[in-house]
This record gives structure tokens, C-alpha cells and sequence, in this order.
């Protein structure tokens, strides 16, 4: 278990990511600043359902997609189920590629296929 995750809860990729909000989105999509984002499998719901996150490259950095709202220990990372969250997601907030998917549960990073409700 990772310090600072609730029980249940699993750090997706064991790496460096700024974060940004779907505010910081919709800024960096206001001043026309260019981005590409991607789509990473990251576990399933509990019925099975493969969930991703987002992330942003603008440059060099790569950004993590985060909710608003900061909880109790820390920003918590956005999952999309792929219907209707990922893809309204990226319809609205992407960056107009389309998108290429693993759909596989079983190739997430620690994947246990537990469910998750934070989806967008």
C-alpha cells in the first residue's frame, strides 16, 4: 500500500506527472495552447469495465488529470469508464486524434478489477 492512499486504492504508474484540472483543460483549450492527450488503462469496475486516466502533454510535461476538488490526502486522479465517460471526455476536452484503447482489464498496473466511483 502507497502512504497517503485510502485502502482499496492503487497508484496507478510510479511516476513523475504535474497535474491539471478539466479547468486547467479548458484554459490551455481557450488560449489555443497545443496538447495531445492519451488514455491509459489503469484497473476495471467491479463488473468488469476497464477504467483509464488522462494524460496531457503540453510540450514536455506530461499532466495527470485530476478532480477539483482536493481530498483529504491530495488530488485524486480522474478514471473514465470507456461509455459514456472517456469518450465524452475526449470528445469535448481532447485534442481531435482519435483514440487507440487497451480494453484488456488484465493488462492494468496492479489491476484487481475493484470498482472505482470516481468516473467522468
Amino acid at each position: 500500500m502507497y502512504e497517503g492512499l485510502s485502502e482499496g486504492e492503487t497508484m496507478p504508474i510510479a511516476r513523475h506527472l504535474s497535474l491539471i484540472t478539466l479547468d486547467g483543460v479548458k484554459d490551455l483549450i481557450a488560449r489555443k495552447v497545443e496538447f495531445t492527450c492519451r488514455y491509459e488503462l489503469v484497473g476495471g469496475t467491479g463488473d468488469g469495465k476497464p477504467l483509464y486516466q488522462c494524460i496531457y502533454s503540453v510540450g514536455d510535461e506530461e499532466l495527470i488529470l485530476v478532480a477539483a476538488k482536493v481530498q483529504k490526502h491530495g488530488p485524486k486522479v480522474r478514471h473514465f469508464a470507456l461509455w459514456p465517460g472517456l469518450v465524452n471526455h475526449h470528445t469535448n476536452y481532447g485534442d481531435g486524434r482519435p483514440v487507440s484503447l487497451d480494453l484488456d482489464i488484465r493488462n492494468a498496473p496492479e489491476g484487481d478489477g475493484g470498482p472505482d466511483g470516481d468516473r467522468g
